[in-house]
């Protein structure tokens, strides 16, 4: 039956205009705004930038002297615990004059010892000019002794009884091999009810052993001065006999309960200062105050309750048989905070400069990224060979950017209509494949021809714009099929349609992909066919011709117009089965509209799913021979 075509059915369409670049020189170019470099923005931007930040540190560090506050807040410690060992060793060293003064009034004769009175008042004014001396004392060879110590009402004397006492022999008797004043540690006075810190001279004449002479300080008057140390530096200051006794705490100016003879001196925990009892934790950890300095200042600190108390001290020696920690602990909302809050001012300074370069850099980044991300998104997209679903490409305010920009949308018209022209498929499978892909070779191919039923008189009645689309809606109809079974289109003639299967993709199955895609385009056709009867317009019939053979495959042309095709006798005997199919008919299998005719070779290469008809032996125009020919059916 002839078919007449549909001259309203819509058309692939086709490229508004064409590129820029095609419209010849004659087009006058737009005009484009200033636009900055990318390179000024980022040399203005980045100098300006540079220039504020460096200015404002360099600000900030001579009005500061940032570089200099750590080693300015470690001579501040040294200084302080210097001033405290000082403060401390005034009351010590006097008690150590006045025990040397006396021993060497002695030795020289200028006292007699037996004179006890004459000795007595030597003793009385000792101790009247040393105001820090507690008591002096002179204990004999002989068991006696003789003391001057301060009381409630001032100096007093303090005479022994005048029968020797074997202990305070045996007192002396110990330090009889002592030649150099010593420091004799801490010991409980009972007649004071306090505890002292004794300093002893050994006392000769004329190279007889004497005695001794002993002045004490008493852990109450060393507790004074630490305490007029706090007043003056706002610290808090200790002075520990070893690790874990205190001589001299501000809590120690009221005698501590529970001391005596045998237990002279507090502990850490028994004097009132929490601060203190934590010096030795365990959790202590190193100060950098301190780091790379080869100062004696020892320091650490503890964290306690989101505070950190700070511990700074110094290891004395030579106050008797235990060392003297002699240092300041305080909390550090206690502390001078001066030079570390002009650190912090630097530190936010240098912060807010730091936000400020990110922001900028942020900003630059984005205006530059992104026109070149649409770009690398639209490059991406255009590896799919889909030309029409790429976006254009945005402009940019940097002028390299929106120049790529513009090239790169003229570009992309450019490809619309190539893609027009060349199969997208066929284009990325020689792509994915490479070069070797197109080079002439001999290859087993199956080769589809298709027509269409009573076209050349139906055209006759048709505008050419309906000529055209109807045309374009055949063609996107069987070239649909076709691509699903990944075959190629290689060409339309007229209202012909040539295509082929097992090139460039090597593909055993080339003969069933072709019949596969035959029957898909009449299944087509006949949905599109009740389409038009309900339009009112009459149906589309095709003669379809397929043959599997060998054939020339590559690049064929001259240069400049080349196509990616093949030739051989199997393309033309394959159009002489489509010729033939005007004498079978359409027969009665499920092709439906369409007569689809195949070779033996073709049938030899299909599978049993496949519903086939012999026809016989036929001859092909044009050909010497017959041939066998089968009707596919479904």
């Amino acid at each position: 039956m002839t078919s007449i075509p549909d001259p309203g059915t819509p058309t692939q369409p086709l490229p508004d205009a064409l590129p820029a670049a095609a419209a010849g020189k004659g087009a006058a170019p737009s005009r484009r705004r200033w636009r900055p470099t990318i390179a000024a923005v980022l040399s203005v931007g980045f100098g300006l930038l540079v220039l504020v930040a460096v200015s404002l540190v360099m600000w900030v560090s001579l009005s500061t002297a940032g570089k200099n506050t750590m080693s300015l807040l470690r001579e501040t410690a040294e200084l302080t615990v210097e001033s405290l060992i000082g403060e401390i060793g005034f009351y010590l060293g006097a008690a150590r004059q006045q025990s040397e003064f006396l021993a060497g009034v002695v030795a020289r004769g200028e006292v007699d010892v037996e004179d006890r009175q004459a000795l007595g008042d030597a003793m009385m004014g000792a101790l009247a000019a040393a105001p820090q001396v507690t008591g002096i004392g002179y204990f004999s060879a002989e068991g006696w002794s003789l003391r001057v110590g301060r009381g409630p009402e001032g100096v007093m004397r303090l005479y022994d009884e005048v029968e020797p006492d074997p202990a305070i022999r045996e007192l002396v008797a110990e330090n009889a091999e002592e030649s150099d004043t010593f420091w004799g540690g801490v010991f409980w006075v009972p007649s004071l009810e306090e505890p002292h810190l004794t300093v002893t001279t050994p006392l000769f004449r004329d190279g007889d052993y004497l005695g001794v002479v002993s002045s004490v300080v008493s852990v109450q008057v060393l507790s004074d001065s630490v305490q007029n140390f706090e007043i003056q530096s706002g610290l808090h200051a200790f002075v520990l006999y070893g690790r874990d006794r205190v001589l001299a705490h501000s809590s120690l100016i009221d005698n501590v309960a529970g001391l005596g003879p045998d237990k002279p001196l507090p502990g850490l925990d028994e004097v009132d200062d929490s601060q203190l009892a934590d010096i030795w934790a365990e959790d202590k950890q190193r100060m950098d105050l301190l780091e790379d300095s080869s100062s004696s200042l020892l320091g650490h600190l503890v964290l306690r309750d989101d505070d950190e108390i700070f511990y700074l001290y110094r290891v004395v020696g030579g106050y008797g048989p235990e060392q003297l920690y002699m240092g300041v602990h305080a909390s550090d909302d206690e502390i001078d905070q001066t030079e570390f809050e002009r650190l912090v001012l630097a530190a936010w300074v240098g912060l807010a400069v730091l936000a400020l370069a990110l922001l900028t850099a942020v900003v630059l980044s984005r205006g530059i990224a992104r026109p070149v991300r649409d770009l690398a998104e639209a490059a991406r997209a255009i590896s799919s060979f889909d030309f029409r679903r790429v976006p254009p490409a945005k402009g940019s305010a940097f002028r390299e950017l929106d120049s790529a920009s513009g090239a790169f949308n003229s570009m992309l018209n450019g490809l619309r209509w190539f893609e027009t022209y060349v199969p997208r498929a066929l284009v990325l499978r020689l792509i994915r494949l490479g070069e070797d892909a197109i080079r002439s070779e001999e290859r087993q191919v199956s080769v589809i021809f298709t027509d269409i039923v009573g076209f050349t008189g139906a055209s006759q009645n048709m505008t050419a714009h309906q000529l055209a689309d109807f045309l374009n809606h055949h063609f996107a109809l069987l070239a649909a099929e076709v691509e699903k079974t990944e075959g190629t289109v290689d060409k339309y003639i007229g209202d012909s349609v040539m295509a082929f299967w097992g090139a460039p993709d090597e593909q055993p199955d080339h003969a069933a992909r072709a019949c596969r895609a035959a029957l898909n385009i009449a299944a087509a056709l006949k949905v599109d066919n009740r389409q038009r009867a309900a339009q009112g317009l009459p149906e589309v019939h095709l003669r379809i011709g397929i043959h599997s053979g060998a054939a020339v495959v590559g690049n064929i042309g001259a240069p400049g117009r080349v196509n990616y095709t093949l030739i051989g006798d199997t393309v033309n005997l394959a159009n002489r089965l489509e010729a033939y199919g005007k004498q079978v008919g359409n027969g009665t299998g499920e092709a439906g509209p369409a007569t689809i005719l195949i070779s033996q070779s073709t049938r030899a290469g299909l599978g049993d799913e496949f519903a086939v008809e012999d026809l016989g032996l036929h001859e092909m125009r044009g050909r010497s021979g017959q041939i066998k020919v089968f009707r596919l059916l479904g």
